[in-house]
């Protein structure tokens, strides 16, 4: 079967974060259809095609190839017509795709998926996809495609009908091992690996090696797509791969995408034992987890082992520096525990370290915060190579958090999250939506500024007070065209 998958045009709060993806979840369904069923896959990646056709958007930007080209790269005889969908704000765009797609293709069974459908799915069977996939996509994709009547195939849902009220999410791939490996025979894979998922120049490649969360995070959205149970490549499995991007590809840096990299210690262990014989053999691969670790994984084995695997920069998931705040959040982290860890990450001279914390969370009183930030001081006195990555309390649609916020009438719009009817970003970085009896939009900005001010070297802190905000900006970006 010939079958196109479309990765759509991408939305951005600024222009200095446009950034590729390396398209992981369609490059994976991508080598499982081919595997298979023998099938014949058009990879559409429009956000690559179409990097340099940025545009306004609301309140950000919008990037990729105008719908009429990305309708010209689908063949005439295309038989299945995949359209990923992998935020929930890129609903107008999508619904917008599968519209045209569908006049343009009238006779093809259009598919949407991602974390659009999985986690808004009564709205996203109101666009003209013919069917949905609640959670992952490979096992009713490609029954769909080995032609098992849709409405029967766990997940997937018609557009001609409401969604039931015991809707399930779709069979998951419970042996990762299983998987064949990512899709790089993509067209122009080449331009995936010259820049990361993060803009990191040189030759860089990302990877995923487990899905699922046995956590429940209360502002955590991922249970809708890959589920509560943890699931993993083994350590084989994940060098065997890593090898391919160091011989065939001549990778140099990995970032590892996973939620949960580091939930099974013994793996760990194994797949960073693994690096540590690749780089003695030559292949000089640094690496780093840009979407962070749950803290309390960690031992002393495995900081060491970072180390000597050459690990650049560790990402940890802290969200807050006070242990009510934690509790709010269903975090079960404990503090104590956190500044343990941090001291061996410190020791063994991880060269950065990165702290995700959350500001402007329902909860977050004067005191909680005051206290996040006395703690946050004693995590930062520890070295100079402690970092903080400052985020807003996002409201995600099927979270907790956004079910709470609109009992308790934190938010009392019934249309929150219909990015159909409010186009408005949500951004983690710049965009305040919480605003509480305990602070308004202003506070929650300057609870970020504190804490920024907090780690940044002392000449910058002077600077934000002496120059106005113009002349920071000038000075950035004078430094960029040095």
């Amino acid at each position: 079967m010939k079958i196109a998958l479309i990765n759509p045009p991408f939305l951005f709060p600024s222009k200095s974060e446009i950034v590729f993806s390396q398209c992981l979840g369609m490059r994976s369904l991508s080598s499982y259809l081919k595997s298979s069923g023998n099938h014949e896959v058009y990879f559409i990646d429009t956000l690559m095609r179409g990097f340099s056709n940025v545009k306004k958007y609301q309140n950000g930007y919008i990037v990729g190839l105008e719908i009429d080209e990305t309708l010209s790269l689908i063949p005439d005889d295309v038989e299945l017509i995949g359209i990923s969908a992998p935020f929930s704000q890129l609903a107008p765009v999508v619904h917008r795709i599968a519209e045209r797609v569908k006049n343009a293709f009238p006779d093809t069974p259009t598919v949407m998926g991602g974390v659009y459908p999985s986690t808004q799915p009564e709205i996203a069977l109101t666009s003209h996809a013919d069917f949905i996939v609640l959670g992952e996509g490979e096992i009713p994709l490609s029954e769909i495609a080995n032609n098992r009547y849709p409405e029967k195939i766990p997940g997937v849902y018609t557009n001609r009908g409401r969604l039931p009220k015991d809707f399930t999410s779709s069979t998951v791939v419970k042996d990762l091992d299983s998987l064949p490996l990512p899709d790089y025979s993509i067209p122009a894979i080449e331009n995936y690996f010259t820049f990361s998922q993060r803009m990191r120049t040189g030759r860089t490649a990302s990877l995923v090696t487990s899905r699922g969360c046995p956590f429940d995070c209360e502002f955590c959205s991922i249970h809708p797509v890959y589920g509560t149970k943890y699931r993993y490549k083994s350590a084989a499995k994940v060098l065997e791969e890593i090898e391919l991007l160091v011989n065939k590809y001549s990778i140099r840096y990995l970032e590892i995408e996973d939620d949960n990299f580091t939930l099974k210690p013994q793996r760990t262990v194994e797949i960073l034992n693994g690096i540590i014989r690749l780089n003695e053999k030559g292949a000089g691969i640094a690496w780093s987890t840009p979407n962070g670790v749950r803290i309390d994984t960690l031992n002393e084995e495995i900081v060491k082992l970072f180390k000597r695997s050459n690990c650049e920069s560790i990402v940890l998931a802290l969200e807050h520096g006070n242990q009510d705040m934690l509790n709010i959040m269903n975090k079960k982290l404990d503090l104590e525990k956190v500044y343990h860890i941090m001291t061996m990450l410190v020791h063994h001279k991880i060269p950065q370290i990165v702290l995700f914390v959350i500001v402007g969370y329902p909860g977050e009183t004067k005191e909680r915060f005051q206290s996040s930030l006395n703690y946050l001081k004693k995590l930062r006195d520890l070295g100079n190579n402690v970092r903080i990555c400052v985020n807003f309390a996002q409201p995600y649609p099927s979270t907790k958090l956004t079910a709470r916020c609109l009992e308790e009438g934190i938010i009392k719009d019934k249309e929150w999250g219909n990015f159909l009817v409010k186009k408005e970003l949500m951004s983690t970085s710049h965009f305040v939506t919480i605003t509480t009896s305990d602070f308004d939009a202003n506070e929650v900005r300057r609870r970020k500024e504190e804490i920024l001010n907090l780690f940044a070297p002392k000449w910058k802190v002077l600077v934000k007070k002496i120059l106005p905000t113009a002349g920071i900006r000038y000075l950035r970006d004078w430094r960029r065209k040095l």
